[in-house]
Order: structure tokens, then sequence, then C-alpha cells
């Protein structure tokens, strides 16, 4: 069954969370508007974090005690710093910045003396727990952790591109293949793709990083068994409750689409895996279930096998202040990054540098 409307623009720039478009199903979610945002000048981005980041600050004021002044959902605007962060190591890579390379050494957000990076107290609420601070000058905290330069490969697509290439390769592009084969009344058809739009294309690339896990990370060898660890990452995944739609044969045959295409493109070298380490693939997917994912600090298997690997890794893609607000939304991560590192990978068992607020309460 073939879409029938041209695509909405509003689903495609989306920011807020919930994808609604039954046309796309769901692949054209948001992930370009964030491809957009890794092509922008840093100060764009660093307008957007100073934004974000405001908001943010007078949400936890309002928390203890003070007069909020604007609204806020603190959840998607911390998961939305997450994306920004992604979004601009992955323009400095483009720009020439080793993806492997050892980091930059960075400061710690704030000392043992409670003072914020540029020496000025850091702010404390009226229940006396320090509300995590950004940069007052304006600087952004991408400059802290930006890879290393490195003489560019030009036979190597850049960073932006991969992650492009990926969504399109693996979502956008198999989709109208899934349409054409999908049967039933115009009314079931319609259900699936309102409910594949629910969480169902990053629980596909969530799906796919357990699958590398599990066999190694080398494409070339990995089975077509693995193809059942992703059927089960969408049949398992905690959204699949109202997914009655998602029956196994359906998501066998998104699977099988997206395998195929992401196999082919291995075994003939395209410009999707030209010379691309098992580390970098693993970032893709990881980056592009976040971009993707309709709310991803409300998708549990998008926190556990993306957030946390980026979060943790020593390449330093999410900034120590974003750490702090992530530490204000979600228990796994109130006391710091202390979970053991996936088995085989380079992310070591790591603390946030900086500190996070002391217990401050969870949503």
């Amino acid at each position: 069954m073939a879409a029938t409307r041209k695509h909405p623009l509003n689903c495609e720039k989306a920011t807020r969370p919930g994808c609604k478009c039954g046309n796309c199903g769901g692949t054209q979610h948001g992930w370009s508007n964030w491809i957009e945002v890794a092509r922008e000048p840093e100060p764009v981005r660093t307008e957007r974090r100073r934004t974000i980041i405001h908001a943010l600050t007078d949400w936890w004021s309002a928390k203890h005690g003070e007069k909020p002044k604007t609204k806020v959902h603190p959840k998607e605007a911390t998961m939305d710093l997450v994306r920004i962060d992604c979004a601009g190591w992955l323009e400095r890579s483009a720009a020439g910045s080793a993806p492997d390379s050892a980091p930059v050494p960075r400061r710690n957000v704030q000392n043992e003396a409670g003072e914020a990076p540029s020496g000025q107290p850091a702010t404390v609420g009226q229940s006396g727990v320090r509300a995590p601070v950004g940069e007052p000058d304006g600087s952004s905290p991408e400059a802290e952790s930006a890879p290393v330069p490195h003489e560019a490969d030009p036979d190597r697509p850049d960073e932006v591109e991969q992650v492009a290439a990926f969504a399109r390769a693996m979502a956008k592009d198999i989709w109208q293949g899934v349409l054409d084969e999908l049967d039933g009344s115009p009314e079931e058809v319609k259900a699936i793709r309102l409910q594949f739009a629910h969480h169902g294309w990053c629980d596909l690339f969530i799906g796919f990083v357990q699958a590398l896990e599990a066999y190694g990370k080398v494409v070339e060898k990995v089975p077509d068994k693995a193809k059942e660890i992703i059927a089960e990452a969408i049949c398992g995944s905690s959204k699949q409750k109202v997914r009655s739609e998602l029956t196994k044969r359906v998501v066998d045959m998104v699977v099988d689409k997206a395998w195929s295409a992401f196999k082919a493109a291995a075994i003939t070298h395209t410009p999707l895996f030209a010379l691309l380490s098992s580390e970098d693939l693993l970032r893709n997917l990881r980056i592009i279930a976040i971009f993707i994912c309709p709310a991803p600090g409300n998708h549990k298997e998008v926190l556990e096998h993306a957030v946390d690997p980026l979060l943790r890794d020593a390449r330093n893609y999410i900034s120590d202040e974003t750490k702090q607000w992530l530490a204000t939304q979600f228990k796994q991560w109130a006391d710091g990054v202390a979970r053991p590192a996936v088995p085989d990978s380079r992310e070591g068992e790591r603390r946030s540098e900086g500190a996070p607020p002391k217990r401050p309460p969870t949503e």
C-alpha cells in the first residue's frame, strides 16, 4: 500500500515528543532536524543550548520555591541537550577531528569548594541543593569535549553524513517496501503505520546495537540469526504493550528489510560503511536512536542502550553540563556514571567528572 500524502514538514522538523504521522510511520520523525543542527555553525548551537539551560534553570528554581518564569518539560529539554551535544560532536568530527582519538582533558564542572567552572559560585535553590550551572560567559561546553584534530581522509564519509546515511538506508528507504507488502483493511494498515511511529524505529536501531554487541560488532561476520535479537528488541520493548498491530509477522518483515539494507552496504563497502570501525557503527546507531526517538526520556531501552553508553564513553560525546542536568531527571544518573561498561567495548567504568547536584529529587 503506497503512501498517499506528501510528508508533512512538521514531522521531519519535530522537536516535541510523539509522532502521529501515519504517512511516514515514524521513519522521518525528527532525525533530519538534528542532522541540520549538526550542520549549523557552532554559535547557533551554543544559543540553542543557552535557551534550554535558561529554561531548565528556571524550572530548577521553581522546584525549590521560586516562581517559574517559563514553561518547560525538563526531561524533554534535557534530552535536547543530549541531542545538541551529539550533533555538535558530529559536526566537529566532520570538520576534521578524529572520532577515535583520545579526548582533550577537561576541567571538572564544579570543584570541591562548590564553584562553577568560571570560578563563580554555583546556583543554590532555597532548599540548599546546588543547581547545575552553565557557562556564564556564553562559551559552549562543546569546546571542552572536542576530539583531537587529525588529517581528514578524503574517502571517509564525514560523521554527520554517516549518521544521515544510516537513518535513510535503514528507515526511510525501506518504508515504501514495507507499505507495499502490508495487507489488511485500510484501517488496519493505518493502525500499523501509526503504531510503528510509536517508538518502533528507535527500538529497531537499539536492536541493531544489541545484535552487534552480541556478535562481536564485526558486521561481515554477524550471522543472519542476529535478526532474532533485533525483532525481540521491538517485540519485547517497554513500548510494545500499546502496539498490538505490530505482530511478529509485521516486525519480522521490517527487520528483514532493514537487515538486508544493512548487510548489503557492509558487503559492498558502500560509503555507508567505508573505513568505519565497529565503534563508529555502534556510535552511529546509538545517535540515530536518540535522534529518531519521539521521547528518549521516556523510552527505557534508548536510555539504557544509547544514552548511557554515549554518556560514559571516554570520547566525551555528552558534556559535563548535560550530565549534571541528566542527574536531576533520572535516577540511574543521580550519582554520576557508575554502571558497568558494555563487555568488549572501549567504554570504561567511569563516573562523570563533574559533580552532579547532591541527590536532587528525580522525576
